[in-house]
């Protein structure tokens, strides 16, 4: 599958970052670029900028939660290079959004206490983030008909040793997930989630997605070994998303053919639970993680060997 996505930026400009992207116009919300912070603002109005998010949801104001090209460079020349595009190159586009719980423990107020413990700001913001999600499907889709957006979700690999006693339930933050990737759904498009760290896969996969993408070169065979849900989630229809090409420390000093030999090797053990042919049909073969804070050069050479371990994978992971 060819599936062109927009890089976020994030060694151009402060704005690019993930927290902070997608945090234009968020009740509460203050972005200091000077600083280099962003955070909870509580000297503003928080109460009126909440009802006028409710009012703007209500009405489906979708141009209010769009994304400023300071914000996504990345995304406006990605929209620019594909008109006028081969539809005949493209099998579906990919975007993104910074998820709720990513978002919601990243940002804090004076106190440094967490956005995410601030039930209404928290709902504002998930409110926001399934909104721009929505905003960025509109766009893309005036391009092409098939659309990916993932919800990203590192964060989540935090609870994964969280008991019942814990004050976070896993069935809270599965739910507030939940709000964005219906939206997206909604849009008629494909809801992903990317989560990079050793996270609770059963967790990840009751989020409602379409697609798991997570680090397989770092974490494969956690997820096989840990997940309860992952036959259920591949029989009905969903994609695993193997990011068997590292995009960080390691990148540049593995192979086509060591990385290809590994993704078998997990390959081999989740066929284990599941039958080989319908793990292979649901692959996808990805970096890692995101590529945006490593030079061109090495993303270049990333997305090459990505190529390459997929066109191997073809022919040497067989039924």
């Amino acid at each position: 599958r060819k599936i062109p996505f927009w890089p976020q930026m994030v060694n151009k400009s402060f704005l690019e970052g993930m927290t902070v992207q997608f945090a234009e116009r968020m009740p509460g919300i203050e972005v200091d670029i000077g600083k280099k912070e962003v955070f909870i603002a509580r000297s503003r109005d928080i109460r009126a900028e909440i009802e006028d998010l409710e009012r703007r949801c209500a009405r489906r104001d979708l141009d209010f939660f769009s994304i400023s090209e300071d914000y996504a460079s990345g995304l406006y020349e990605y929209l620019y290079r594909l008109k006028g595009h081969d539809n005949a190159m493209i099998d579906y586009l990919k975007g993104q959004v910074t998820g709720p719980v990513s978002f919601g423990l990243s940002v804090t107020d004076e106190d440094k206490v967490p956005l995410f413990f601030d039930k209404e700001l928290f709902d504002a913001a998930v409110k926001t983030l399934s909104q721009r999600a929505r905003w960025q499907a509109s766009r893309l889709k005036e391009i092409f008909k098939d659309i990916i957006l993932f919800v990203d979700e590192p964060s989540l690999s935090y609870f994964k040793e969280a008991g019942r006693s814990s004050k976070i339930k896993k069935e809270d933050l599965a739910l507030s997930v939940g709000r964005v990737t219906s939206a997206i759904r909604q849009e008629d498009c494909y809801a992903g989630i990317h989560c990079c760290g050793d996270a609770d896969w059963d967790l990840v996969l009751s989020c409602g997605i379409d697609i798991l993408s997570f680090d397989a070169y770092s974490y494969g065979e956690s997820l096989i070994k840990s997940s309860e849900k992952i036959s259920d989630f591949v029989l009905k229809g969903g994609i695993i998303a193997w990011g068997i090409v590292p995009s960080a420390a390691l990148a540049g000093r593995e192979s086509r053919d060591s990385l290809t030999g590994k993704l078998d090797s997990y390959i081999n053990l989740l066929s284990q639970k599941l039958d080989r042919e319908k793990i292979i049909k649901a692959s996808l073969i990805t970096p890692s993680c995101g590529l945006g804070a490593l030079d061109e050069s090495t993303c270049e050479s990333t997305i090459k060997l990505c190529v390459e371990v997929s066109e191997a994978a073809k022919k040497r992971i067989t039924f």
